[in-house]
Parts: C-alpha cells; structure tokens; sequence
C-alpha cells in the first residue's frame, strides 16, 4: 500500500443511459499521472449516507478512483426508480462509461451492501467486460426470495422498505414545486404509525403505497412465483470473483450464502459469515456479547476488502486461497476456515415426541401434539434475522431470551436432553414436518433454540412454511384434517451448543409482523380483513407412521 495521493471530488457528474437518461454521480479520483482502476457503487439511497460505508483513505491509498451513481429516480438522477427493472442495462452503461474515462484504465470493479449489492449482480448479468471483481454485503439476491419466504410475505423487511422509499418520490415531487400536502401528512402518519401500521388489514389498503411506491402492490398481487417474479429476477452471469459479507441474523442471510455458492463460482472468491445482523458488524446483538473476536475490525475486514478489489484490478491471475470461507460460530466464540461453503457435515436427525426430541421415531399410536392458531393473536417476533423498524435495540434481532412466549398456548415445544458434550451445527437446519390444519392454508414456522441451564432460551435460526406454497410456482390448498408431509427450512447457522445446554424446537404457526399472518381462508393473505380470519386447529403428527424429524448438519467441534 502507497502513500496516500491527493484526490478530487467532482459532484453532479452525468452518466448517459442508453435511452437517453441522464443519471448523475460523485466521482472521488487520485490525482496521480497514470490512468487509475475504478470501484463502483450504485445506490437508491443518498450518496451522502453511501460515503460513510467506503473507506475512503483505503481507497486512494490502493491508488483507486470512486465513482457513486444515484440510481434512476433517486438522488440528483433523472428517471422513475422501479425496484430492479432497469439495474442490469444501467449497471452495464455505468460500468461501461466508467472504463471509458480518460483518467481510468479500463477496469472496473463493484462494492456495496445490501439494494447496492443486489445492483451488482444485475449488472454482472449483462457480462460487462471491464468488470472485474464484486464485494457484496448482506446481498438481497433474487427478488422473490427476499420478498416471500417460505411462501410468506416478508412483512416487515418490505413494508418498512416500501414505505422508506416511497419517501423518494415524494420529496422529488415536493422539489419540483408539487403539492403534496396530502401525500406528506398521509405518508407521515404510515412512517411514524410502524409498526402499528404491519396490522393493516387488508394490506393492499394503503393508498399512499399505492401511489407513491406501486411496486409495493405489485408485491401482493403476486404471492406466488409468477411471470411477475421471473421477469424480475436475477440473470445468470458468468463467474467474477466476489467477497461476499454475510451476517448469522441478517434478513439476507440465506440468500447472501446462496450467492456465494451459486455457479458458475469463481474459485477466487471468498465468504465471511459473522455473528452481525443487516447494520454494523459489530461484538454484541441482542442478548448476546460475542467476544472481542468477533467485530469486523477485530478481523481487519475492511482491509480484506478493499486488498481482494485491489488485488483483482491489478491483475487477473490473483492466488487462489486453499480456504476462501471465514465463519464465526457463536456459543463457542471463534473464526473457522473452510474450503467450501457449506463446509462438510454429518446429517444427524432429531425426531419429535411429545415434548421432547430423541433419536427414533415415536413409537406406533403416538397421540398428536395440537394447538389453536388465532390469526388476529399472532405469536410476535421475538430476535431473529430481521429487519424490522424497531431497530436492533427493542430485542428485534439477533439471539433473544425466548421465555417471554412461555405462556402462549400456540407455541409446541420439543426439548433435547442436556448435552454431555459440545454440538456445532454448521450449515442449513431443516425440519420435515407432518402435520395437518383444520384451515384451507395455514402457516408452520420453526425456530431452533439454546436452552442454558438457568433457563434462558436463546433463539439461533428460524423459518417459516406457508402450506399452500410449498410448490412457490403451484399453489394448492389444503384438504383440511389431513396430514402432508411438509418441509420447512429454518436456514444456515453457525453455532455451538455447550455441555449442560438442551436443544429445542418451537413450532408454531405465525411469526408476526417478521411474516404476514396468514388467515386461514385460503384467499390471498393481503386481500383478507382481519374479520373474516380463520382459527385453525392444528396437529403436529410424530409417530411410526409420520416421522416429524429436525435435520442437523453437525460439524467436529
């Protein structure tokens, strides 16, 4: 690394489209004699806000130009913004325009989280020739993915970032000499009214979405894996390497960890999974302190950073690292590499009994475990890889004691015996289910827990099915009473269960507001009043004949 050069920044810089759009960026650049590489970010957001996540010293001291682009619609860019329609042309203008600059030298490279990232790899789908390298943070990846999960609405993650945006238009429409009083005073009372405003019902009754933000509607009127969804998905692309940032409690998780292993990989890329959420990468989340390990600093993750986007503008022909995943397992508190993500493991399988977890099936004539799901008495979020409104900081996200939903009648239990030595669980956790509804549809969700021995009860992953998607791209309701066999993937974790501690399975049927509630009548779930919901009565099947079963994937601790 060279001594810092002196740089210049030129604001309201224009960036042709081809159609005719004018976007407009920042362009940071070392004021060196000899053309420089160029690492680009693209974002909705203000590019004021953007600066505070880009070292900006690392990068003029690696000899690097930043350029920052308002995506069309946002900032000081002409246009309409519409989420993902246009990030894969306009990334491959951008880069394009970039490698064209007569003080850079024709390489390219990407950086940024989240809708940043996911601009990324739209761009990298039109096979850009100058780019050469991607850091992607806490990546949304496909738009279906992150909006439905399991077949039910991400509530709160798109509701919260819908309404954020449609600030956007707003403010635009305010500069340009509107009137939009009305719009102002209704959109305030939706933005301040969260999370009260998640109970809406219907959800597709908030006009000021409607007409700020119609991708938003979009989103209800297709629940399931449609036309919709396939003509905004992402596109293949070819194999660039890329740094992909993950967090154990990001609502991006799953889908961050399928990027990176999504093929064609290239085998230069590299992963870090950290015990962090969708903000900072930070030492302690929720109720949990992870150590002094376990901040990205404490790994030098900027620096790792910024030297793989260096070194790949330098040259094509970058080492290939023998063990290019970095993971942090929470409970014991320490980094491990691996070759592969996931990284090798034994299945081992945990099945349900009434109350408890063991290795075999029930026995024959093994009764069901029931419970009553009331839609308009969801059971709340409590901790979990979310992105909700209520921050970090209101027990939203991460590990949080569990003991607070105790006394909910709606919620089954199956708890392991005490641990006699340590269990690390590295990889996807899934449960397969046997279970029926007295409903049309309904919801099963599962939340895999760390019992201490004092009680505190520790939430590590979660997820939801909802029944009548368990085929995305082919709903089919439910025959009520009868038992389906069901898979519900409660998604990747890094953890290690100590001696003395009990692991437990809480099953239930909502997860609110995380998820939409589903109201049991088989209609759309965000066309249905919170007057015509059903009560489902619920069976969770676990004997010879139905082997309700938690899969581990357990690693050597």
């Amino acid at each position: 690394m060279g001594t810092r050069p002196s740089t210049r920044t030129d604001h309201d810089v224009e960036v042709p489209m081809r159609d005719g759009t004018v976007l407009r960026a920042v362009v940071t650049r070392p004021l060196v004699d000899e053309p420089v590489p160029v690492v680009l970010l693209r974002s909705p957001y203000p590019l004021a806000d953007a600066r505070f996540e880009v070292d900006l010293l690392g990068l003029a001291e690696r000899g690097l130009a930043l350029v920052m682009v308002s995506l069309r619609g946002t900032g000081a860019s002409d246009g309409v913004f519409y989420p993902w329609r246009d990030d894969e042309r306009d990334g491959v203008d951008t880069i394009a325009w970039c490698a064209a600059q007569e003080w850079a030298d024709g390489r390219v490279a990407t950086l940024g989280r989240s809708y940043v990232a996911q601009t990324q790899l739209y761009a990298a789908g039109g096979a850009p020739p100058a780019l050469r390298a991607m850091v992607t943070g806490v990546v949304p990846s496909d738009p279906w993915a992150l909006t439905y999960t399991g077949g039910a609405l991400n509530l709160g993650s798109a509701m919260g970032w819908a309404v954020g945006m449609a600030g956007v238009p707003l403010a635009r429409r305010a500069e340009a000499g509107e009137d939009v009083s009305r719009l102002q005073q209704e959109w305030g009372a939706l933005a301040g009214g969260l999370p009260a405003g998640f109970a809406t019902t219907p959800l597709t009754d908030v006009p000021v979405l409607d007409e700020l933000f119609p991708a938003w509607r979009d989103w209800l009127d297709h629940p399931q894996l449609d036309e919709y969804w396939q003509q905004h998905a992402l596109p293949d692309r070819p194999a660039i390497p890329t740094f992909v940032v993950a967090g154990w409690h990001d609502v991006f998780r799953d889908l961050s960890l399928r990027e990176f292993a999504r093929e064609p990989r290239h085998p230069g890329s590299r992963l870090v999974v950290g015990p962090w959420s969708h903000g900072a990468a930070g030492r302690s989340l929720g109720a949990v302190d992870h150590g002094a390990s376990a901040p990205g600093y404490a790994i030098g993750l900027d620096a790792q950073l910024l030297d793989f986007l260096a070194a790949h503008l330098a040259s094509d022909d970058v080492p290939v690292p023998d063990a290019p995943v970095q993971v942090f397992v929470t409970g014991a508190n320490v980094w491990t590499q691996h070759a592969t993500w996931p990284p090798p493991a034994d299945e081992v399988e945990l099945h349900l009994h009434p109350g408890s977890l063991a290795a075999g099936p029930a026995p024959a004539g093994t009764p069901p475990s029931r419970y009553v799901f009331d839609p308009r008495d969801p059971v709340p979020t409590l901790g979990g890889n979310t992105l909700l409104p209520q921050g970090e900081g209101a027990g939203m996200c991460g590990s949080v004691d569990q003991r607070p939903l105790d006394g909910r009648a709606d919620v089954l239990r199956f708890v392991g015996e005490p641990l006699t030595a340590p269990l690390r669980i590295i990889g996807t956790v899934r449960l397969t289910l046997h279970a029926a509804t007295s409903a049309a549809d309904t919801d099963w969700t599962a939340k895999l827990v760390d019992v201490h021995p004092d009680g505190t009860a520790l939430n590590l992953v979660d997820g939801v099915l909802r029944a009548s998607r368990r085929d995305p791209a082919h709903p089919e309701l439910l025959t009520p009473d009868e038992p389906h066999e069901l898979v519900v993937e409660l998604g990747a974790v890094g953890h290690e269960l100590v001696v003395g501690h009990r692991l437990r399975l809480d099953v239930s049927s909502s997860n609110f507001p995380r998820f939409d509630r589903n109201p049991g009548t088989g209609a759309p779930p965000a066309t249905v009043a919170e007057a015509d919901v059903v009560v489902a009565h619920q069976q969770v099947l676990h004997d010879a004949a139905h082997p309700s079963r938690l899969s581990l994937p357990v690693v050597p601790a």
